[in-house]
């Protein structure tokens, strides 16, 4: 005789540590060839407007666009369910390693690699800026004080220390954090399912 016995599919669901690093070694490769085109772009960039959007187009839509793309596919490897806390571990180790690995791997690149490209992107950054507040009718006084500011970076451009890999590193994994729960609550999938069982 056959008894109903009912389970929640996805609190079944298992935290493979290994598809999450692997997603999230992919991800973290994405992410930074993303970054460096995005760079490479901005140098030649005329609008203000255009390399606002393009570099949040880029670098954040898309980017959370494919993070979501793969925490789908994490579920899926969890036969299509997953509860919430699953979902909160896989995606959030997922773009831990992403974060980890891009971050890294840009800093060697414009301060290694290319350490020139930074300084032409704020540069052509400089120019835009003084265009677009000039051409909205802003004070001297503000735009001195945006210029100032983008030359204080310039000026820091190429030191890199500990302290400054550690702080952009935690500001980025806690965003990440928060995205995580963002793809959790998207992603989660739960439902009760019907296992059938013998009776002796």
């Amino acid at each position: 005789m056959a008894e109903a016995n009912f389970s929640e599919a996805g609190f079944n669901a298992s935290y493979n540590k290994k598809e999450s690093i692997k997603y999230g070694v992919i991800l973290g490769v994405i992410s930074f060839l993303l970054g460096i085109v995005v760079l490479y772009v901005s140098k030649h960039v005329e609008s203000f407007w255009m390399l606002t959007s393009m570099s949040f187009g880029i670098n954040t839509v898309l980017y959370m666009l494919i993070a979501l793309a793969f925490a789908y596919t994490l579920r899926k490897q969890n036969g299509g369910f997953w509860n919430f806390s699953i979902a909160v571990k896989s995606t959030f180790l997922m773009l831990l390693i992403s974060t980890v690995l891009a971050t890294v791997s840009t800093m060697v690149f414009v301060n290694v690699i290319n350490p020139a490209l930074q300084e032409e992107v704020l540069r052509n950054t400089i120019n835009i800026t003084i265009e677009q507040l000039e051409n909205s009718g802003a004070p001297d006084d503000v735009i001195d004080s945006r210029v100032a500011t983008l030359e204080e970076q310039m000026a820091t451009l190429g030191q890199i220390t500990v302290k400054t890999i550690f702080r952009s590193l935690m500001i980025s994994i806690l965003i990440q954090f928060i995205f995580s729960l963002i793809l959790a609550a998207l992603t989660r999938n739960e439902k009760l399912i019907q296992r059938p069982t013998t009776l002796n």
